[in-house]
């Protein structure tokens, strides 16, 4: 006879990013499928099974979400059942098969970090498992204990509030390309919202469209709804530091086919030509190697990218420095574009920490500055200039104004 066991698990999966601490992600891939569950057997190509159609009638943007897409049909049906408990406020949840721990917690971070609508549930609560042993494993039947930071009318009210926004946000992307529409969200999202620690709801996608004030996973979440909503197979990661700092949420977006890592939190609060774009559809290398993603979170879940920088913003704009080089004719250029419209910012973005360092001892003295830019035909006569860097991104961002 299987013993039943009680276990409390503590929820820190993707509350605990920039300002908080990360719980460890599961560990090992969950247990494969060998014999589909009656009634989700294999359906031939393009035919949704029995709990695929009603996953997409249930989950908003379901077809978007590329991590629920990789749940087999069994832990599909699992889910679904966390899923619809939540939207209902229910504090107990029966599976209709049992799975691993690890699934469980792979479901649960589903459900925390990949469906924004649902920021009803409070991410730093804690909540239980039942499990029962079957030969020498120990199997979850069902998770109890939910907590909610709002209470139903307050969420239904505060969910109409974000879905507004965002029905205007995705209605003026109308007839943009799927690169505008996404540049068309960031800009909205940076431009509305500052980075704050200090609101209860700064890690949800209200505390980002409503109260603009937001951290990194309230602000990933947002761009995932609206992405979502635009038709952009969008979703959500989070990741630590290896020496046990603070952890950080992001996002991964698929534009004409290709999956690039998006951080709008890196640019919240700036606009118009004060922008950085430092981690806009940049590669899986420049955020995820500042913030690996947890093992476990790996053995659950594929998380697609590209090794190339070719589809950045400053790839695609012309002010991504590969090379020394390139470095004057950039700059050049970009200072004289500025000084031709009487002033204004530009940002471009170095390949090494190496050339921001070179910048910044050329750049740190005015003559340095007058005679590098002469070598390129530019006067700064009459205008004075200052500087910024975002390190973690190699960006260099210069302000020329004019001189009083």
């Amino acid at each position: 006879m299987p013993v039943l066991c009680v276990a409390a698990v503590v929820i820190l999966l993707l509350s605990g990013v920039l300002g908080g601490t990360s719980a460890p992600l599961p560990e090992t891939k969950p247990t494969p499928v060998e014999t589909p569950e009656p009634g989700n057997e294999e359906k031939p190509a393009g035919e949704l099974s029995a709990i695929r159609e009603q996953a997409e009638k249930i989950i908003p943007g379901y077809r978007c979400r590329h991590l629920v897409q990789q749940l087999d049909d069994r832990m599909l049906e699992d889910f679904l059942a966390i899923y619809q408990a939540v939207a209902n406020f229910q504090t107990e949840v029966e599976f209709p098969s049992s799975i691993s721990v690890d699934e469980m917690v792979a479901l649960m971070t589903l459900i925390y970090g990949n469906c924004p609508e649902l920021f009803q549930i409070d991410g730093n609560a804690t909540y239980y498992y039942n499990s029962v042993d079957r030969d020498g494993e120990k199997m979850v039947t069902g998770i109890s204990e939910l907590s909610y930071h709002m209470d139903e009318d307050t969420y239904r009210r505060a969910y109409q509030q974000c879905d507004r926004i965002v029905q205007e946000v995705v209605s003026g992307a109308a007839g943009l390309s799927e690169r505008e529409a996404e540049l068309h969200a960031y800009r909205y999202v940076t431009g509305h919202c500052v980075y704050d620690l200090s609101t209860p709801y700064c890690g949800t996608p209200y505390g980002a469209l409503v109260e603009g004030r937001a951290k990194c996973d309230g602000t990933g979440k947002t761009m995932q709804w609206i992405l979502e909503q635009m038709g952009i197979v969008c979703l959500s990661i989070s990741g630590a530091p290896l020496d046990g700092g603070n952890g950080h949420q992001w996002n991964v977006a698929e534009i004409d086919g290709i999956f690039y890592d998006l951080d709008a939190t890196a640019d919240l609060g700036n606009q118009g030509d004060k922008l950085l774009y430092g981690r806009f559809n940049v590669d899986n290398h420049l955020i995820r190697d500042l913030y690996p993603i947890g093992d476990g979170y790996l053995s659950c879940f594929t998380i697609p990218g590209t090794d190339s920088m070719s589809g950045s913003y400053h790839a695609r704009n012309h002010t991504r420095v590969e090379s020394d080089a390139d470095c004057g004719p950039i700059l050049a250029q970009q200072f004289s574009q500025v000084i031709q419209k009487n002033g204004g910012s530009f940002a471009i973005q170095l390949a090494q920490s190496a050339q921001v360092d070179e910048l910044s001892r050329i750049f740190g003295k005015w003559e340095g500055t007058e005679r590098f830019l002469k070598e390129y035909g530019v006067s700064l006569q009459g205008f004075g200039y200052y500087s910024l860097t975002q390190p973690e991104t190699n960006v260099y961002q210069f302000t020329v104004y004019r001189d009083s």
